[in-house]
């Protein structure tokens, strides 16, 4: 007997052969098959993180699928949903009808309660909820312990009536993302709330060892309570203090480093966050703006960068400028604007000789390396990475990850030379700086999934060129692609998920399955696409023409070499992807077909 209900009923509790399931939502890779079934475009990154707040609820996610569907300026893309907060579109339907019913039966304390509840950012143990109490009053100096019987007796109710959840393991309280939303609302002090956990949440002793971010609750707490209580300058120099460098270096947190700035720009991100110092706007849109870079989102990575170098420019803050022009030369980079990003390159590098800061310059000469290489002008980039390599090298231990970078751009500079051998030399000394990095500082999860990737891609590479020690290249090639996607989806890096699908694709193929070498690399090819990657989205377009060629398909192989071509063309030789276009030029060649003309 299968029996769904809202409330288990307690004449089962206990009973032998009886056993309950909590449906909670949707998994999110139900809620990507979802939305895709709605013909919606978003990347599973975009997806994860506009459910997340809805809880996977699947009838918010359905509302949610009709919002962005009909929507009049976007419809059918993910974006939308932000402009749409859920809970208005609850109006007259079921769940709005219950949550309604069921907060306005409480009585006026348990409400007030509830909404201060809604106020915390995260599950919340009962010692921080008692700062709360709205029962305190001065009977309690009569009755020990009256106030706190009152507020359990509160709680318990509000776990009853399903508006609160409980953690027993824990024992923490959340609440439901729809019912958080609902009754902040209805908070009446919002600002005198959030001071008063403000307060308690700055009493809590900083750890001695983060090892998750669990650890980092509190002080995420703190900060979330400052900026709700108006303090942005003080939450800013709290964010930049203790949250930043592990939620972006050690756990590649991006996600939750973008949700968390964003805080500071009440106003929107058109404008400069509320903060009264330049030089703490600066730091603050370069923070949101790397995030947005790494997470796929480099389109809206660009102006913030921009902005920021605008207002260094201003302050002649050359040492930080040049580390901006470099910032923004990654971003344009990624969207294929070659020739800006060399410009701007080349500008830090000047810029950094005339204040003589040679640690920065090296990072100048590090991707800009990494741009030649693109360029198809190996020499010149071996030049830029070795010049690189020797100020790392003298400054030690404060530079080991830039180390790890390194080593990996002079993989991808081997493997686009057809020298497999060497490109997985490089991509095993870049994992091991890595290892040595999170021994002698901590762990940065970019440097592994960047190894393990291309010491993956690299072994792919020697299984095509190697058909005797095939087997063996690919089976060891299997598992470092595994550790590199699934890390990479852990902290959701989109900027290397395409990279790491390609490899995938060409292992498949080399495998005999072309089947799901396609449907690999059109996964890619969706990711690159939906960010606007244009060197990967050439990659990408070359390996589904090479399939096509070879399973007889001229037509769509022309098509995608074609397309290759273009994506590759970028500002036009020589600030091309020269690699990428002449393979795509190869391929045209190979099926009679001509280049298109490039405007």
């Amino acid at each position: 007997l299968l029996l769904t209900t809202r409330h288990f009923p307690r004449d089962l509790d206990g009973i032998a052969g009886c056993d309950s399931t909590p449906l909670e939502g949707l998994d999110p890779k139900d809620a990507i098959a979802f939305f895709k079934a709605f013909d919606i475009e978003g990347t599973r990154a975009e997806v994860e993180d506009i459910c997340a707040p809805y809880g996977y609820h699947p009838l918010s996610l359905r509302l949610l699928a009709g919002v962005i569907t009909e929507d009049k300026k976007d419809p059918g893309d993910i974006q939308v949903a932000k402009r749409y907060p859920i809970l208005p579109e609850l109006e007259g339907k079921e769940q709005h009808h219950i949550l309604e019913v069921s907060y306005n039966a409480l009585n006026a304390p348990r409400r007030k309660l509830l909404s201060s509840i809604a106020a915390f950012r995260s599950p919340m143990a009962y010692d921080a909820i008692t700062v709360l109490n709205p029962y305190r009053s001065v009977l309690d100096r009569f009755v020990k312990g009256s106030s706190q019987r009152k507020l359990d007796a509160a709680l318990q109710e509000l776990i009853d009536r399903g508006l609160l959840l409980r953690d027993t393991a824990d024992n923490r309280y959340d609440l439901h993302p729809v019912v958080r939303q609902y009754a902040y609302e209805r908070l009446s002090d919002k600002k005198g709330t959030h001071t008063r956990l403000r307060h308690y949440f700055a009493t809590i002793p900083e750890p001695d060892n983060i090892q998750s971010l669990d650890d980092l609750t509190p002080v995420i707490e703190l900060y979330h309570h400052t900026v709700n209580a108006g303090q942005y300058d003080a939450a800013q120099s709290l964010f930049r203090a203790r949250i930043s460098d592990p939620l972006y270096f050690r756990f590649g947190a991006y996600e939750t480093h973008i949700g968390l700035l964003r805080a500071l720009f009440p106003d929107g991100e058109d404008n400069l966050p509320r903060l009264k110092s330049e030089t703490a706007q600066a730091w603050t849109l370069t923070a949101l703006a790397l995030s947005y870079d790494l997470s796929g989102q480099p389109r809206r990575a660009e102006p913030l960068f921009a902005k920021t170098n605008t207002l260094l420019g201003k302050a002649d803050d050359k040492r930080n400028l040049a580390a901006g022009l470099g910032n923004l030369a990654t971003t344009q980079l990624f969207l294929g604007m070659l020739q800006d990003a060399e410009q701007n390159l080349r500008r830090s590098i000047d810029l950094c000789r005339e204040i003589e800061d040679e640690s920065q310059e090296a990072i100048g000469h590090l991707e800009l390396g990494r741009a030649l290489l693109h360029r198809g002008t190996f020499e010149d980039s071996e030049s830029e990475l070795a010049a690189a390599q020797s100020v790392f090298d003298r400054l030690g231990p404060a530079r080991t990850n830039f180390g790890s970078v390194l080593r990996a751009y002079r993989a991808q500079r081997a493997l686009l030379m057809g020298e497999a051998g060497p490109a997985l030399d490089a991509a095993r000394r870049a994992r091991e700086l890595a290892e040595k990095t999170a021994r002698e500082r901590y762990p940065v999860e970019r440097d592994f999934v960047r190894a393990e990737w291309l010491i993956g891609a690299s072994l792919v590479a020697l299984a095509a060129q190697q058909e005797a020690k095939r087997e063996q290249h690919l089976n060891e090639a299997e598992s470092h692609l595994t550790e590199a996607l699934t890390r990479c989806r852990r902290i959701n890096m989109v900027d290397h998920e395409p990279d790491i699908l390609l490899a995938w694709a060409k292992w498949h193929h080399l495998k005999g399955d072309p089947a799901q070498a396609r449907k690999t690399a059109n996964e890619a090819l969706t990711i690159a696409d939906r960010c606007e990657y244009r060197l990967k989205q050439a990659d990408a377009h070359n390996f589904l023409a090479a399939l096509d060629q070879q399973q007889g398909d001229t037509e769509s192989a022309i098509a995608h070499a074609d397309t290759a071509y273009r994506r590759a063309w970028c500002d036009g030789p020589p600030h091309s992807y020269k690699p990428a276009l002449d393979q795509a030029t190869r391929l045209l060649q190979s099926l009679r077909a001509d280049p298109p003309p490039i405007p």
